[in-house]
């Protein structure tokens, strides 16, 4: 198989076009051949040194990340840092790094598709019909719960440490929404108001935000 095969699969199931316009170029094949074949692939979160070093130990020459590798322009280039210490290696054993980011989080069976499934939103609702560019949020009813018992059970489901919660504990909720990474901008915001779920699960909340769905008796986890 060509790395290529691999790079079609992904493009035709999570198109570029719906990412944000942040994402633009910033995401695909961003460095690499996708005609040379396929030895093994790796997953990952993002591309770091110890991630470019195990698919190099792994003997991978392709690395499919959620996050884009260039987020910021790259204006200078020391040969001490991470950045180049990674291209150095992903250039001497050639593996290709392939990353999609706001096309997954949209798309069908995709981050958010995901996560509404593993914190228990049965058949959830989106903003839109489809996979189109700006459609994170996922929402629906759950049997009635504790905000503060609802935020135990998505500490198991999601295998994390430790969580934040905007809300009285004891606070019965009978709907909730997710999206994933960032939910911090006032549309995720009003998106959540607009659903008008009693719980909001997200990544990132600032402040005004997070003041922002207080006022409005949203609680956010």
């Amino acid at each position: 198989m060509l790395i290529k095969e691999v790079v079609a699969y992904l493009d035709k199931k999570y198109p570029q076009e719906n990412a944000i316009d942040n994402d633009r170029g910033r995401i695909g094949l961003i460095i690499g051949d996708e005609n040379l074949n396929l030895n093994k692939l790796l997953l990952s979160l993002d591309l770091t040194l110890n991630v470019a070093k195990e698919a190099a130990t792994l003997g991978a020459n392709l690395i499919i990340t959620h996050h884009p590798f260039f987020l910021s322009p790259l204006t200078t280039l020391s040969f001490k840092s991470e950045k180049s210490l990674i291209l150095e290696l992903m250039l001497r054993h050639k593996i290709s790094l392939f990353s999609m980011h706001t096309n997954l989080d949209v798309g069908e069976d995709g981050v958010n598709d995901t996560l509404a499934d593993l914190i228990g939103i049965e058949k959830p609702f989106k903003i839109s019909d489809g996979p189109a560019k700006g459609n994170f949020l996922r929402y629906g009813n759950i049997p009635e719960i504790s905000l503060g018992t609802l935020a135990q059970k998505i500490k198991v489901a999601l295998h994390i440490s430790g969580l934040r919660l905007i809300g009285n504990p004891e606070r019965l909720i009978r709907s909730i929404g997710v999206v994933g990474g960032s939910g911090a901008h006032d549309e995720d915001i009003e998106a959540a108001l607009n659903a008008g779920i009693d719980c909001y699960v997200t990544g990132e909340v600032k402040l005004p935000a997070a003041q922002m769905a207080a006022f409005h008796n949203l609680a956010i986890i």
